[in-house]
């Protein structure tokens, strides 16, 4: 199938759950799964992180914290928690002028800064009286 493969529950074996008021929704009898198409994709990757190293999972806390700040902001600020336009390659043009602008954001903060420590460093230089 396209998206993926559909499991249903019979209604018997709903009703007679003891989780069912937390598995099923209000004003449905029966519970719908679907198995996404890349399921097999993430089990694979879900094996593979089990076997990583300390070094491993080190160096990807550190790219999480860095890239999730990077991105959370990109969301939050810049508007990449929704689409503006419909469609993938819109989305993709979205995403690059986000971090295009956010990119710019730094520059401009980082040029900023050091033209700050320069007034600083030369009105330190200036003769006194």
């Amino acid at each position: 199938m396209k998206h993926g493969r559909f499991f249903h529950a019979r209604q018997r074996d709903c009703v007679r759950c003891d989780l069912a008021a937390l598995c099923i929704s209000k004003g449905r009898k029966v519970k719908l799964v679907v198995i996404g198409a890349d399921h097999p994709a993430l089990l694979r990757a879900r094996r593979r992180r089990e076997r990583w190293s300390e070094e491993d999972n080190r160096l990807y806390q550190r790219h999480r914290w860095r890239s999730e700040g990077y991105h959370g902001e990109a969301k939050t600020w810049h508007g990449l928690a929704r689409a503006v336009r419909c469609g993938l390659q819109n989305m993709r043009i979205q995403a690059y002028l986000t971090a295009a602008a956010v990119n710019l954001k730094r520059l401009a903060a980082a040029a900023l800064m050091r033209f700050l420590q320069f007034l600083l460093v030369s009105g330190r230089r200036q003769p006194v009286g």
